[in-house]
């Protein structure tokens, strides 16, 4: 089969013959350009050169740009795309820095030092995003009540762990090995020449300006340490609200109206992008901001004094058998030691708190409440305030009880040297896998009165095993019958759901979601704290490894070096070994053996398209495979078929991560300790794995580190992988506050507001009056990301004066995932039941054509789809398609016109149809071969604008506006 060309022929961008009514008006149709996840330039999208084009109107981050007026004006052969059609003016819109670039607040876009900081504290961050994506991979429509799965607060306190992960991990790093191991007990070692050294440091690659903290005593060093893991923290949120009023808090004012005509008038029921409150989210994030800070402050001040209550009974020291030692009563503390349980306690209590404030927490529009009730107005934060101080209170008491508990050594007697950081890791992990299993039945419904009691069942059950020895074997059997009864329930519910096959997943999306997080999240965890260790391992300045004979000369030329340092000396007589969680090692094990599979399972799928190698799929599927090309241009077409197959894996290769990042997860809970050793060969294999899954994780930082670097060397601030965040960030934050913004916040109502001006609504003045506005039309031309970015504005404007059926206006896509990839992950935002659009199942991992499934039938819908509201009575207009509807209530069938185009090429490795490859009235198929090329290329997911598809689509829509009228 031949590339795909023009259905009329003629030049690749040839216009048409638009009508010139109004000329002394002005041109009357905006043709508004949006690009897509390659944040194209305003020139390049526009089909110009960089000094033919200016801003119009905009900042830095979001902007308007159409051509100059000598490029407007200037002479250009007939068909030439970079000339717009008669009477329509021509504009870009470009949005990308908002995803891609940040700003320090009082420092602006700085460089150096800080900028590479904070690129990398913008990777840490990233497993928040990704709790944020799978809170809304939910069902979004699912009503509140008894039955409810509780689904947002599963996910929300799924996010809850990830930043108590975090605290965790730092304080593993500064309390577990920094504060514990690095600074030992302070000797008094006589010198050759008279007088007498501290040697206090152990870790010798410890910078010059931590020598300091070695005079300190050991209190008030270890409540220092404890304050930095606290600012850590606060680094962290910070990071992630960086911008948060410029997105969040940024409002058109037609906006603004806009939602209080909607919360006056009522309205029907609508897509949840179009629901009033939806994309405002400024209160409460702010409230969740509180939640999790009092969570991580609870939990750094019960570490403090569960460690100060217990670090010298050495019994207590070990977690198994913990209460049948008589760790539990309160004589075995000793004397004095009541305000160290009374902290404990407190903490407990307070974390208990946030994490029920975190899980009963609504922040998205009630589905199916008051359409004017906008839940930003019930969001109290007062009493998320009120913990957070509680907290903080606690916190300080913690802080102020550890400075003053002397000079005492700091490490516990044992192989673990800070009590409670070893068990506290494998307690998250155990909480994210519980709540990732539970995930897999949140869309099919499966009731919180069901799955809540089991999850507790399951952690208690498991912490009594561990604690009370005596009772282990019945604990165990309550535990897994828990767990058993849990998978069952999750699994059934899942399997049977009607409709799933046509949701991301098999419906397990919120499950995908959070395991790629919770993979995530720990492979980062394990790699800053094993990279940490092994850097403080590492040998540092010459004077800190000197003998005693030898170290008069040292000080005497480290003080003539340096006048204002006054040197530490450091006493290594061999190479520092640091204890480490075990958990962080039993994880980095896991994790090689994920990225093994994960390697295999490439390499097999490889092999099979290499074997295939000859068999193309066709451009619709269930079609035969085309024939054996017959010239050059047909196979470099069919081969860039299967090259785009290949990326349209995606879905179950992005399934299959999340399945082994899980089974890194139980097995970071099962596997036994790597300081173990075991005989025989399968010992030695255990003893190389644990070798060699130190390295690799270590690897994997630095990699990541000058991956940060070199994402961020040609603007200081830009975020790394820039793509994941334009994909990431498009949702509002509501899972997690530490998350990126969400850049949609002020794209959505700024895209919003260029139309609403365009057209004159909200009385926007126009030049021309009341006949200059009854003659303006809109056309949203959307590139790939940009597709959801102007379905979202479009859905926005239905709170306006017209409501979902306004005749002005009208959307052109090109090289979307609007049906494939969002409409399946996010079903009720941007799924057939919000857009009308047909469902598709999802694509299969070993078929020649991974999309050769047949559509199952459309499902219900609860209101209004965006189809509905882009579809009219057809009035002739040349160009018009029309398509016969019905409804359940009747079977006369009507004529109507649809203000939708679309365009999609089989070549394209991440562009498909939005209502389906055959059958429907608004997908178009491009050609395959880039018509402007001077040598053969192969077109994929750009340059759609320059096919004549993309001219007829655009006249088409131009004409069936102008010959519109209100209904």
């Amino acid at each position: 089969m031949r590339a795909i060309r023009g259905r009329r022929g003629g030049p690749a961008c040839r216009t048409h013959d638009d009508e010139r009514a109004g000329e002394t008006l002005g041109p009357d149709v905006l043709e508004l350009r949006v690009h897509g996840v390659a944040n194209t330039p305003p020139a390049q999208m526009l089909d110009l050169l960089p000094g033919e084009v200016e801003q119009v109107d905009g900042d830095d981050l979001g902007s308007f740009w159409a051509p100059t007026p000598a490029a407007a004006a200037a002479a250009r052969p007939p068909g030439d795309c970079r000339s717009a059609p008669a009477g329509v003016r021509r504009e870009a819109y470009s949005w990308g820095a908002m995803a891609r670039f940040s700003t320090v607040p009082g420092l602006g876009r700085v460089s150096g030092t800080i900028a590479g900081l904070v690129r990398a504290l913008w990777v840490l961050i990233i497993p928040f995003g990704l709790v944020n994506v799978a809170y809304w991979a939910r069902d979004a429509d699912e009503p509140a009540g008894r039955r409810s799965s509780a689904a947002g607060g599963l996910v929300r306190l799924f996010g809850l762990t990830l930043t108590l992960l975090w605290v965790a991990s730092v304080a593993t790093v500064l309390l577990g090995v920094v504060g514990t191991q690095c600074y030992g007990p302070r000797e008094q070692v006589p010198l050759p020449g008279g007088g007498t050294v501290d040697y206090v440091l152990t870790c010798s690659a410890l910078p010059g300006w931590a020598d300091a903290a070695a005079r300190w005593g050991v209190g008030g060093r270890t409540a220092a340490l404890a304050a930095v893991v606290a600012v850590a923290v606060l680094v962290l949120a910070a990071v992630g609200s960086t911008g948060r009023l410029r997105y969040e808090r940024r409002m058109s004012a037609a906006k603004a109206r806009g939602l209080a005509d909607a919360a006056a008038r009522g309205t029907d029921v609508w897509p949840a992008l179009a629901r009033p409150g939806f994309w405002t989210h400024a209160r409460r994030s702010a409230a969740q901001w509180c939640q999790h800070l009092a969570a991580a402050y609870a939990l750094l001040a019960g570490l403090l004094a569960w460690h100060f209550l217990y670090r010298d009974v050495p019994a207590c020291a070990r977690a198994t058998g913990f209460a049948d030692r008589g760790c539990l009563d309160p004589g075995t503390w000793g004397s004095g030691k009541g305000g160290w349980a009374l902290l404990v306690g407190a903490s407990t209590v307070l974390l208990l708190l946030a994490a029920w404030r975190v899980a009963r927490l609504r922040v998205d529009p009630l589905p199916h409440g008051a359409p004017g009730v906008l839940p930003d107005a019930h969001a109290t934060r007062g009493p998320d305030v009120a913990l957070l101080v509680g907290s903080l209170v606690v916190l300080v008491c913690a802080l102020v009880a550890v400075a003053r508990s002397g000079d005492r050594p700091l490490g516990a007697v044992g192989p673990e040297p800070f009590l409670g950081l070893v068990a506290l890791p494998r307690i998250l992990v155990a909480v994210m896998v519980l709540l990732a299993v539970v995930a897999v039945g949140v869309r099919a419904r499966v009731a919180a009165r069901l799955w809540a009691p089991l999850v507790v069942t399951t952690l208690a059950a498991a912490l009594v095993a561990v604690v009370w020895a005596d009772a282990a074997v019945a604990a165990r059997a309550v535990a897994g019958a828990a767990l058993a009864a849990l998978v069952v329930l999750v699994a059934v519910a899942s399997r049977t759901r009607d409709g799933r096959r046509r949701e991301g997943w098999g419906g397990r999306g919120p499950a995908v979601l959070l395991c790629l997080a919770g993979g995530t999240a720990m492979v980062l965890s394990a790699a800053a704290v094993l990279g940490a260790v092994a850097w403080l391992e590492a040998p540092g300045a010459a004077e800190n490894v000197r003998t005693p004979a030898a170290v008069t000369d040292v000080l005497d030329e480290a003080s003539a070096a340096d006048p204002l340092r006054d040197a530490v000396t450091v006493h290594v007589p061999q190479a520092a070994e640091l204890a480490t969680p075990a958990g962080y090692l039993q994880f980095a094990v896991a994790s090689v053996a994920v990225l093994l599979l994960l390697g295999a399972a490439v390499l097999v799928l490889l092999a099979r398209m290499a074997a295939t190698r000859r068999r193309t799929p066709p451009v619709l599927p269930g079609d035969p495979p085309p024939p054996a090309p017959r010239d050059a241009q047909e196979a470099a077409v069919q081969r860039g078929r299967r090259h785009a197959a290949v990326a349209h894996r995606a879905e179950p290769v992005v399934g299959l991560l999340a399945a082994l990042s899980f089974g890194a997860l139980v097995a970071a809970l099962v596997l036994p300790d790597p300081r173990q050793t075991f005989g025989g060969p399968a010992g030695e294999v255990w003893r190389i794995g644990v070798q060699w899954a130190d390295r690799a994780v270590v690897t994997v930082l630095g990699l990541v580190v000058v991956s940060v670097v070199l994402a961020g060397s040609k603007r200081s601030l830009a975020r790394p992988w820039g793509l994941l965040w334009d994909l990431m960030c498009f949702l509002p934050r509501a899972a997690h506050p530490f998350a990126p913004p969400c850049y949609a916040e002020r794209v959505v109502p700024e895209l919003r507001a260029r139309v609403d001006a365009w057209l004159g609504d909200y009385g926007t003045p126009l030049p021309g009056g009341p006949a200059q506005r009854e003659r303006r039309r809109v056309v949203l031309s959307a590139h790939s990301l940009g597709g959801a970015v102007a379905v979202a504005a479009l859905l926005a404007r239905w709170d306006g004066t017209t409501g979902p059926h306004d005749h002005r206006v009208a959307l052109l896509t090109y090289g979307t995932q609007l049906r494939s990839y969002f409409g399946r992950f996010f079903p009720e935002l941007l799924g057939p039941v919000a857009l009308g659009t047909r469902p598709i199942r999802g694509p299969r991992l070993w078929a020649v054509d991974p999309w050769d499934r047949a559509v199952p039938a459309a499902p219900d819908r609860l209101g209004t789809t965006l189809v509905e509201s882009l579809t009219g009575p057809a009035d002739g207009a040349a160009g018009d398609r029309t398509t016969t509807s019905t409804t359940a209530s009747t079977t006369a069938s009507t004529t109507t016109s649809t203000r939708w185009r679309s365009l999609w090429r089989r070549t394209d490795f991440i562009g498909f149809p939005v209502d389906g490859y055959r059958g429907g009235v608004i997908d178009t198929p491009a050609t395959e071969v880039d018509p402007e090329a001077y040598l053969l290329t192969v077109a994929s997911h750009s340059g759609y604008p320059r096919t004549p598809q993309y001219a007829e689509e655009l006249g088409a829509l131009v004409a069936t506006l102008r010959a519109a009228r209100p209904g």
